[in-house]
């Protein structure tokens, strides 16, 4: 049995009964309030609005074909966050060890749009510094004060002890202090 869903982009499925459709739309209407947010997320995480919109797809497409999965509906918010998170931090594991070039915007060459994410980090000295923690601290960060959700959500949506959540936070916490510290930046 298949489900339908249409977004403005395409189709990721198609209905064949009644059950299917009733389960789209279900999907539909719990994921679809998220997917901004989702994507200001991965905005966040990857400091690129291309990438952040093929994460975010990615992820609705890992949602959709894990929709059965769920056995809790009430809890689709944090399973979509952690979809989101999951996919961000492999797209942060692949960039290791690679070269970007950065091509000026006025050079003709790439996109002439302006990146809002990128633009926003790059004036963002703490953002900048929070690119720089590994990947489960930068996700920890972006929930708690860009998404300002609690350590329970937190640990909700990361499928993780509240615990891990604050050990996570306190040595992110730590780490940008004592690098703005260092730069004299910081004052007590």
């Amino acid at each position: 049995m298949w489900g339908a869903i249409v977004t403005r982009e395409g189709v990721l499925g198609v209905t064949t009964s009644a059950a299917a459709t009733d389960d789209a739309a279900e999907f539909v209407r719990l994921v679809e309030p998220r997917l901004a947010g989702g994507y200001r997320l991965a905005g966040y995480l990857l400091g690129d609005a291309t990438e952040a919109e093929d994460a975010t797809q990615e992820a609705l497409e890992k949602a959709w074909r894990g929709w059965g999965s769920l056995r809790d509906r009430d809890r689709a918010a944090a399973w979509f966050d952690r979809i989101v998170a999951n996919v961000c931090k492999d797209r942060l594991r692949a960039r290791r060890g690679v070269r970007v070039i950065e091509l000026d915007a006025d050079s003709g060459v790439g996109p002439r749009a302006r990146d809002p994410f990128r633009d926003a980090l790059a004036r963002d000295e703490v953002g900048r510094l929070v690119c720089r923690l590994p990947e489960d601290q930068q996700i920890v960060v972006a929930l708690r004060f860009w998404r300002d959700l609690t350590l329970d959500e937190i640990a909700e949506r990361l499928d993780v002890p509240p615990g891990t959540v604050k050990s996570r936070l306190h040595y992110a916490m730590r780490t940008l202090r004592g690098e703005l510290d260092r730069q004299g930046k910081v004052s007590r």
